[in-house]
């Protein structure tokens, strides 16, 4: 049975909300708090059984002895520019600041063929959007996404549906392009 969340964030101040409203689907979790990789490590094992990991906007590498012991899996939310999907952008490539962005729900698993998309949406950014604006409106969408499947993630599913997924990267054959 799921009984603990662990959020890792980026900040102290997500940590709240980001319980506040998976504990409105699920009222009996407990959560813990994590911000760096130490956190993790300070995570009483005999919880991980029946825990999830959520990392929310947080560029923190989770180690997989910590992945492998998570009875309910872990997912990541983050955003990155469509131009670089999977990278964080590089800051030679252009002076213009990119426009679209992806927000993605992502499995988190020491098998890079067994991720998987859980939960993906786009973002455009208007002409002459300032920095700070820009970086609102990308934030803004990467919560209601994660608003969006909150229900999900505080439930019992042991392993979340995929959008995409593994098994979807296979070639089209010819019945398929039909």
């Amino acid at each position: 049975m799921l009984k603990t969340i662990i959020l890792l964030t980026d900040t102290v101040q997500q940590q709240q909300p980001l319980a506040n409203l998976l504990r409105e689907h699920n009222g009996d979790l407990s959560f813990c708090s994590a911000l760096r990789t130490a956190d993790l490590g300070a995570i009483d094992p005999n919880v991980l059984s029946e825990a999830r990991l959520v990392s929310f906007a947080a560029d923190v590498a989770v180690p997989e002895k910590f992945l492998l012991k998570l009875g309910y899996g872990a997912y990541k939310f983050y955003a990155t520019p469509t131009q670089y999907p999977g990278l964080p952008s590089a800051p030679d490539d252009s002076d213009d600041d990119p426009r679209c962005y992806s927000v993605i729900a992502q499995s988190m698993t020491i098998w890079p063929d067994f991720k998987k998309v859980v939960g993906l949406e786009t973002v455009t950014i208007p002409d002459g959007t300032a920095p700070a604006e820009r970086e609102r409106l990308v934030f803004s969408r990467l919560a209601h996404l994660f608003w969006g499947m909150s229900h999900m993630i505080a439930g019992e599913v042991t392993d979340l549906p995929g959008v995409i997924g593994s098994g979807e990267s296979q070639r089209p054959t010819a019945a398929m392009m039909n």
